[in-house]
C-alpha cells in the first residue's frame, strides 16, 4: 500500500498512469450494452428456437448485471477506485480496471457492506478487501522487491474461492470466504458460495422473527408422548357437578371434627355461669 493516495484518485490525479484501462471509459459504454440486451431480447421474440440469440441475449444480461454493480460501488461519487486496491507497482501495464476484476471487487465490498451495516464488520469493506488482498500477495512474493503484476488478478478473483484437493488455490483466503459467506446466509443465499461438500446441499430456511414461530419442523415417525389409551365416555356439566359434589363430601367425613368456632363463641362459652357454682 506504500504511496497509495488516501483520497479516491481520478484519471486527472499525479497518481495516475496514462497506460491504465480507463474507469470512466468502461461506464460510459453502459448504455451500448443496454441498446444490445434489448436488441437480442427482441430478437428472441421473433425467433425464440435460436439458441444462438438466446445465448447473446443472456450473456448482454448479464453484463448489464455487472454494469450495475460496477457503478454502484466505483461509480461517480464513490470513495473507492480499482487501481487502489494495492500499490500500482503490484499491476500489469493497463492497471485492473477490468469488467470481471471489477465485479469481483464490487461484489465482495457489497456483502462486507453488508456486514458493516449490521455490525458483523468494524472496518470499511474496501479497506478490508485491501488488507486480505495484502496479505496474500505478500505470501507469493519470492523476495522483497518483488512485485505481483504477474498474478495480482488472478490472487482477485480467486480470493473467496475454495482451496480443494481436486481444484488447489493457492490464493484462497479463508477469513475473506468466512466474512462473505456469512454476508450470504445473513441474507438467505447460501447457495452463493459453493459449502466444498460433495453432493446436493440443502438450503438454509430463512430465520423467522416471530416469537411464535416453531423453532423447526420435525421429521415423521414416533409421536411424541404417552400412546392414546381407551376413548372415555364424555361426561354431561350434571354429571360433573354431582361427582365434585359426593367426592367433597367424601373428604369432609374424613376429617376430623374442630370444636373451635371462633371468638365470640370463646367468650360466650367463658362468660356462662358454671352450673356448678
Amino acid at each position: 500500500m506504500r504511496g497509495v493516495p488516501v483520497a479516491v484518485i481520478t484519471e486527472a490525479s499525479p497518481y495516475w498512469n496514462p497506460d491504465w484501462a480507463s474507469l470512466d471509459e468502461f461506464l460510459s459504454k453502459e448504455d451500448e450494452e443496454a441498446k444490445a440486451k434489448i436488441h437480442y431480447q427482441e430478437l428472441a421474440h421473433i425467433q425464440p428456437s435460436n439458441k444462438t440469440i438466446r445465448d447473446r441475449g443472456k450473456r448482454h444480461q448479464d453484463n448489464m448485471s455487472k454494469y450495475h454493480k460496477i457503478r454502484e460501488i466505483f461509480g461517480p461519487g464513490s470513495l473507492y477506485h480499482p487501481n487502489q486496491v494495492l500499490a500500482k507497482c503490484h499491476f500489469p501495464p493497463d492497471g485492473i480496471c477490468h469488467k470481471e476484476i471489477m465485479y469481483r471487487l464490487a461484489c465482495k465490498v457489497s456483502e462486507l457492506r453488508f456486514l458493516q451495516e449490521r455490525n458483523y464488520l468494524a472496518m470499511d469493506p474496501w479497506d478490508f478487501i485491501r488488507w486480505r488482498i495484502a496479505i496474500k500477495v505478500q505470501e507469493h512474493l519470492p523476495h522483497p522487491g518483488s512485485t505481483a503484476s504477474a498474478f495480482i488478478k488472478s490472487a482477485i478473483v480467486k480470493l473467496c474461492d475454495l482451496d480443494e484437493p481436486d481444484k488447489p488455490n493457492r490464493f484462497a483466503d479463508p477469513l475473506m470466504r468466512a466474512a462473505v459467506v456469512l454476508s450470504a446466509n445473513l441474507q438467505n443465499r447460501p447457495n452463493l458460495y459453493k459449502s466444498g461438500v460433495k453432493g446436493r446441499q440443502k438450503s438454509v430456511s430463512r430465520i423467522s422473527t416471530s416469537p411464535t414461530a416453531p423453532s423447526g419442523v420435525r421429521k415423521p415417525g414416533r409421536a411424541r408422548g404417552r400412546p392414546p389409551g381407551p376413548s372415555r365416555p364424555i361426561a354431561t356439566a350434571e354429571t360433573r357437578d354431582e361427582r365434585r359434589r359426593e367426592k367433597r363430601a367424601k373428604i369432609a367425613a374424613a376429617l376430623p371434627q374442630s370444636t373451635y368456632q371462633g371468638v365470640n363463641a370463646w367468650r360466650a362459652k367463658r362468660e356462662a355461669p358454671n352450673p356448678r357454682d
